[in-house]
């Protein structure tokens, strides 16, 4: 049988040539060299001053700063992201906006519209938008100055907005 005496040569051959060399010796891992500690910088701190230049706020458990004649968005920027938020619900928020004797002193005509958002913290207004129609900046103003004085029951130390027209 020569074929067989060719397979058994061609399969000598291979296992000699493919199993031949000797393991590689073995090398201990090199342990990877500690990377040097980074210098410490000191960080420039924050002043109430450089936080509201940055439109930033220290810390998200940090009191929001309200300051008079805020926006709806300007109040609503000032609370600090990651703050927990308490929803209120609508109807408590607009109860005490909905009284129209709150707007007497305005002495507001039938022709004039008055469109409101309001932010609140804490049961007070501390950021108002407000259209009238048409135009009248004494109405405005005093329609603000009314919310201004405005109480909500609920006392929640979160940013809650309200809408209202009359």
């Amino acid at each position: 049988m020569p074929t067989s005496r060719w397979v058994i040569g061609l399969l000598l051959g291979f296992a000699v040539g493919c199993g031949g060399s000797a393991p590689p010796p073995d090398v201990p891992a090199a342990e990877p060299a500690p990377e040097p500690a980074a210098p410490k910088v000191a960080e420039p701190e924050e002043t109430p001053e450089s936080v509201a230049e940055s439109g930033e706020t220290a810390a998200a458990g940090a009191e929001p700063e309200f300051r008079d004649g805020m926006s709806v968005d300007e109040a609503i920027n000032a609370v600090p992201q990651g703050s927990e938020r308490a929803n209120i619900d609508q109807e408590a928020l607009g109860k005490p906006i909905s009284d129209m004797s709150l707007y007497e002193p305005c002495n507001a005509k039938e022709t004039e519209h008055v469109r409101m958002r309001i932010a609140v913290w804490d049961g007070r207004a501390v950021g108002i938008d407000l259209t009238v129609t048409p135009k009248n900046e004494r109405l405005a103003e005093c329609v603000k100055e009314q919310l201004r004085k405005v109480t909500w029951r609920d006392k929640e130390k979160s940013l809650n907005t309200v809408e209202f027209a009359f």
